[in-house]
């Protein structure tokens, strides 16, 4: 805002120095646009409020002439009032891309992180763990015989049932944790900063908290979980995904309610 403020001085002064000659209002709006949409809405406001002002004196400085003496205060509303309405627009502007960015991100169903949020979550904690050469682990969990669930209880009662293994597993994961649901029954939950230990630890809260979905619908729920812990970050999320994929398949061959976990990416040993 304090830029905005300097550069709503600047204008001021161009304007008594050029006088009627140059028409300001363009000048004017580009604080009030840039203050609205990068700061919100208030400081856009106070921005508007400020390029009024100055337009104002900036006007009564050159001593113009004017037919009536109302005409210069009529001037200078309808300026504020543009100004301010123009700070409202992008602020609600502002506002809606910041919805529309946070429902793409957000499962219709759940309300939790979908497969684009994870996408961006984990090539962020990739670059991390590039960075800080820290590990992470990830856990890929397919619920056991969920579409019975469907054809038994109903579609509207399969529904619920995602809904709460969505907040089942997240009630038992830290604030840095990410559940997500890429589709379907299926879950993928990113642990930063967690290796083998922690993440065999998770796991067992991730399959408590499966259990405690059943008062609540008469079902027993159970999933598949392949977990990868890796030492050294994958090349890309698709790549983190293909290996917790294989992973879960495992899993899935050794029964229901199986746990197949790996360490990966094993750090080279010098030479």
């Amino acid at each position: 805002m304090i830029v905005g403020l300097v550069m709503v001085a600047g204008l001021g002064w161009v304007d008594f120095v050029t006088g009627p000659e140059l028409t300001p209002l363009v000048f004017y709006l580009a604080p009030v646009v840039l203050v609205a949409w990068y700061a919100g809405r208030w400081p856009g406001a106070i921005i508007a409020c400020a390029g009024g002002l100055a337009w104002m004196l900036a006007d009564a400085l050159t001593l113009r002439d004017y037919s009536h003496w109302s005409i210069p205060y009529w001037n200078a509303v309808l300026r504020l009032a543009a100004l301010v309405l123009v700070s409202e627009a992008v602020a609600r502007l502002r506002l809606a891309h910041a919805r529309e960015r946070e429902l793409a991100r957000s499962d219709a169903l759940t309300g939790g992180p979908n497969a684009r949020a994870f996408y961006e979550v984990a090539a962020a904690e990739i670059t991390r763990a590039r960075r800080y050469t820290h590990p992470f682990s990830v856990a890929y969990l397919d619920l056991d015989d969920f579409k019975l669930v469907n054809d038994r209880l109903g579609h509207l009662a399969g529904d619920a049932v995602l809904r709460s293994v969505a907040r089942a597993l997240s009630g038992v994961l830290r604030a840095s944790d990410v559940v997500a649901r890429l589709g379907g029954d299926e879950f993928v939950v990113l642990l930063p900063e967690a290796g083998a230990a922690p993440a065999r630890l998770t796991t067992e809260k991730l399959r408590g908290a499966l259990a405690d979905v059943v008062p609540a619908h008469g079902w027993r729920m159970t999933a598949s979980i392949g977990v990868a812990t890796f030492l050294v970050p994958p090349e890309s999320v698709d790549e983190l995904l293909a290996a917790v994929d294989g992973l879960l398949y495992r899993a899935k061959q050794g029964g229901k309610n199986g746990v197949a976990h790996e360490t990966r990416n094993e750090t080279p040993a010098l030479r």
